[in-house]
């Protein structure tokens, strides 16, 4: 029981979650992106910067 409650064991967990938050953060974002270009036909294909741009300025951040 005390090496599951060890300092690696805790260094691997903060880890796992810090990596786990990155990847959300940078991947939902691009992942809307491409939802809305497959499901959306008046929108045109761009670059993603420009349809995530385009995304905030009609559903504002939240979006």
């Amino acid at each position: 029981m005390a090496s599951v409650l060890s300092y690696e064991s805790l260094v691997h967990a903060v880890a796992g979650a810090v990596g786990s938050v990155t990847a959300m953060t940078v991947f939902f974002p691009l992942d809307t992106a491409r939802l809305r270009l497959q499901v959306d036909e008046k929108r045109k294909s761009k670059t993603t910067h420009m349809v995530l741009l385009e995304i905030i300025k009609e559903e504002g951040l939240s979006g």
